[in-house]
């Protein structure tokens, strides 16, 4: 020992200090193996603690991001109660003034249902509930009926369009449904908005799509293409509950479709595709616009 120099007398410290570490650990772990399992549980949890309040300090320091990850469950149920709260406020019931033979009076007759499809209140709804020479209506939650002008209502077409009358004492409170952009799809969850006197709603799929072949003329060209669009609905829906110009929904609250009257068909369960209502609403803006 004395011929050892300083450097070597702390050399052999250092390696005296880890052997007695290492026999340390290795005498702890046999008896904490013996130790009854009261000792080992209260062991660990001061371990636990003192390795917690040396980390934290540490953790204030460093700007750190924490990234929670969320797994939302989306219910069918939420789905068709929001699509319904959505849509109610832009349906109204159409009514019909018919005069009465008997009595020679005018009899308020219920027709169909409409829906808005614009923020200014232009109204989509079966084409076949339109008579010419008829007068139209509807009635607010006010009591009062509010006069209904016809818009657009063309031989051969399926959908009609109607705006209400504003006057003074009219409160506009239409809410705008949503025209669907998405292609319908054999098996898509449904929803139908109807009733005569107040909201009732069906829940259903789409159970087969009638198609047919159009043809399109390209512009600036004499070429044309055949295109295959969707031209009725079929679904699970019973017929008699079904009323002329209700409309049809899908999960996300958007219209894909109005219940409607088919000249070339007998069925009573079809429902005109949303792709008619903005055809039938572009041609009347570009009705409407004025020439340059």
């Amino acid at each position: 020992m004395e011929q050892l120099n300083k450097h070597q007398l702390i050399l052999l410290a250092l390696l005296v200090s880890f052997v007695t570490s290492i026999a340390t650990g290795i005498v702890t772990v046999a008896l904490m193996d013996q130790a009854p399992q009261s000792v080992s549980q209260t062991i660990n949890r001061v371990v636990e603690r003192t390795i917690q309040q040396v980390v934290s300090p540490a953790t204030t320091t460093i700007n750190t991001v924490n990234t929670i990850k969320e797994t939302v469950v989306v219910n069918e149920d939420d789905q068709v109660v929001n699509t319904i709260s959505k849509n109610s406020g832009s349906l109204i019931r159409i009514f019909r003034t018919n005069t009465d033979i008997t009595s020679g009076t005018d009899a308020m007759t219920f027709v169909g249902i409409g829906v808005a499809v614009s923020d200014d209140n232009i109204i989509a709804t079966d084409n076949s509930l339109i008579s010419d020479g008829g007068k139209y209506f509807t009635s607010f939650s006010d009591g009062k009926l509010r006069d209904l002008n016809v818009l657009r209502s063309s031989p051969g077409e399926q959908i009609a369009l109607l705006k209400i009358v504003a006057d003074a004492t009219t409160t506009m409170n239409l809410s705008k449904t949503i025209l669907s952009k998405n292609d319908i799809k054999l098996g898509q969850s449904i929803v139908y908005i109807g009733g005569q006197t107040k909201n009732s709603v069906a829940v259903g799929i789409v159970s087969s799509l009638g198609t047919k072949d159009v043809v399109i003329n390209t512009p600036n060209s004499n070429a044309t293409t055949t295109q295959t669009i969707v031209s009725s609905i079929e679904t699970t829906f019973p017929s008699n509950n079904l009323i002329s110009g209700g409309p049809l929904l899908n999960l996300s609250g958007e219209i894909v479709g109005i219940k409607g009257t088919f000249l070339d068909s007998a069925r009573a369960d079809l429902f005109v595709p949303v792709s008619s209502i903005q055809n039938v609403l572009s041609s009347y803006r570009d009705s409407q616009k004025k020439p340059q």
